[in-house]
Parts: structure tokens; sequence; C-alpha cells
């Protein structure tokens, strides 16, 4: 594989961690630049009157919740890039999460995005809002899905 720099998003579902398990047996330059993301949702909520603004999870639970994050990228690092010493992990908290992971890619001037899902079939993917799908569609670099 020819990419330079890869973005990998890591979901925290069990799911998907199979289908990235297919990256161990690829032929990933070991001097390759590859970030593991994960993006966190926030919801945003108006209440009262004078409509302030609440935003979770709140801003001083996410140090702890990042680092949390962190560990569980650390050891998809151990367990599927042993060998490679470029890893960089990153925690996002974004409302549109998709938006949020495109931007990074973007910012980040990746070669590749690798991207696993559910392989979920039928009319429950209907009314699924596939990330895979939207990296598919909207990605400001090439996609891998792996299922």
């Amino acid at each position: 594989m020819n990419a330079k720099k890869i973005i990998v998003a890591v979901s925290l579902e069990e799911e998907t961690h199979r289908p990235l398990m297919q990256l161990k047996s690829m032929n990933i330059e070991k001097d390759a630049e590859i970030h593991l993301v994960h993006v966190i949702p926030t919801i945003i909520y108006a209440r009262g009157m004078q409509f302030s603004v609440l935003t979770y999870p709140l801003p001083e639970e996410r140090p702890k919740i990042e680092e949390s994050i962190m560990a569980k990228l650390a050891d998809v690092k151990k367990e599927i890039f042993p060998d490679h010493k470029n890893v960089t992990f990153k925690c996002l908290f974004d409302a549109n999460e998709k938006a949020a992971f495109n931007d990074y890619v973007q910012e980040q001037k990746a070669d590749l995005v690798v991207v696993a899902t559910r392989g979920r079939h039928g009319i429950k993917n209907f009314f699924d809002s596939s990330f895979a799908q939207h990296q598919l569609k909207y990605a400001p670099a090439n996609v891998l899905v792996l299922r």
C-alpha cells in the first residue's frame, strides 16, 4: 500500500474491530503516518427562556473521557500496528461526527481514510445513516471500507 498518511476511523463498537484486524495483513509501509481517530458526539441543548446553551459531555468531563479513549486507541495500535512507530491518537468532540472527521482528514492532508462497517444489510441499513457511506461520498481522500 503506497499511502504515506492514513487516517483510521476507530469506533468503540466491537462489531467494527474485527474488520479493522484486516489491516494487520495489509502491506502498510512501516514509515507511514497513521492516525487512529475516534469522534465523541456532543449533544447541544438550549434551555430556558434565556436560551442558555449546554453541551454534553460537559467540558469539564471531556479530559477524563479523552484519557479513556486514548487508552483504547493505544490498545488498537498494539493489536493492529505493533511494528509501526509513527501512530497518532486523536479524540474529537463534535455535534456533527461525520463533518468533524472529514475536517480532520482534510486538515491532515491524508492519502487514505480507513473505515470499518458493521456489515448491516437490508431495510435496517436503509434507515441507518452509515458513517462509511458518508465517507465514501464526502471524504477528501481515498477511502478503504473494511467489512
